[in-house]
């Protein structure tokens, strides 16, 4: 059984074809992806030596606003592409399924990951902030495929956020927001998240201050999730924790622990890196 797994991130795609396994990863722009998706799996398969015929299943995992039902992803960074209809597009499988990314990534992390728990939550923070979670060794998914939309939890009251709320996680602590975050909060003025990071190791004050704040909203919403689903292990991935796990993830340990109620999970960064939500694409091809 040939499948094609499609994993449509913030910043960049990854299309992976295989048998029970892949046989090839590729990583491309998501813009260029967006604007010509056909194409784009075209030269996948046939660098694979694969055809659309032979493809039975395929499964997309979307950083978005998507609809199960109508198999239907809505964009939020790429205005110039409203909606993405993957039956128009990808409809040539016998079976075309779409998932949120991060409860992929919580499959891809439960079934290929060594984390040893059957109630773990997945975090990504990158470019936005979603969660995956298992309990018990199950998903846990919402009515139309948009559970874990934990980055529009309210945590303060200053920042508005892409979506039009207050307070919301993402205004915060995401690596889109964080340089808007320093120039309401700070009056500071950076090209983007990665060269926040670079300046704090210049201790640059204001860039000291950013990350601090970070660190601060990123404990309430760590600690939320500790109440709310009472997890053994956390699981952070995205950009921002996999380059910086030393500021992203050691100072959480202790410090959740001092907001949440239940008992304090391990926190950890995935083992997959970039790679966990098209693994958990894997997943769901294989009917695991």
């Amino acid at each position: 059984m040939t499948f094609l797994c499609v994993d449509i991130g913030g910043t960049n795609t990854l299309i992976g074809v295989g048998e029970n396994e892949f046989s090839q990863i590729e990583k491309l722009k998501t813009e260029k992806f967006l604007k010509n998706v056909g194409n784009e799996v075209e030269k996948v398969l046939n660098s694979t030596d694969s055809t659309r015929n032979e493809v039975e299943k395929v499964a997309v995992a979307a950083a978005g606003p998507i609809d199960t039902d109508k198999n239907i992803f809505y964009p939020p960074n790429i205005p110039e592409v409203e909606k993405v209809d993957l039956d128009d597009l990808l409809g040539f499988a016998k079976e075309l399924k779409i998932v949120n990314d991060c409860a992929a990534a919580a499959l891809g992390e439960y079934h290929y990951g060594d984390h040893g728990s059957d109630n773990m939550v997945y975090l990504t923070i990158s470019s936005g902030i979603g969660a995956g979670v298992i309990i018990k060794g199950e998903l846990v998914e919402g009515v139309d495929g948009n559970f874990g939309e934990v980055g529009h939890m309210r945590v303060g009251d200053q920042l508005e956020c892409g979506c039009g709320g207050k307070g919301h996680w993402e205004a915060y602590c995401s690596g889109d927001n964080m340089p808007e975050m320093a120039k309401k909060l700070f009056d500071a003025d950076f090209e983007d998240s990665r060269e926040i990071f670079d300046e704090y190791e210049n201790k640059h004050s204001k860039a000291e201050k950013t990350i601090a704040k970070m660190h601060e909203f990123n404990v309430y919403g760590v600690s939320n999730l500790v109440n709310l689903y009472n997890p053994e292990k956390v699981v952070l991935g995205g950009a921002l924790p996999l380059n910086h796990p030393e500021l992203m993830i050691e100072p959480l340990q202790e410090e959740v622990g001092q907001e949440s109620v239940n008992n304090t999970p391990e926190i950890s960064l995935c083992d997959l890196e970039e790679e966990s939500v098209i693994h958990g694409l894997k997943v769901v091809c294989n009917e695991k």
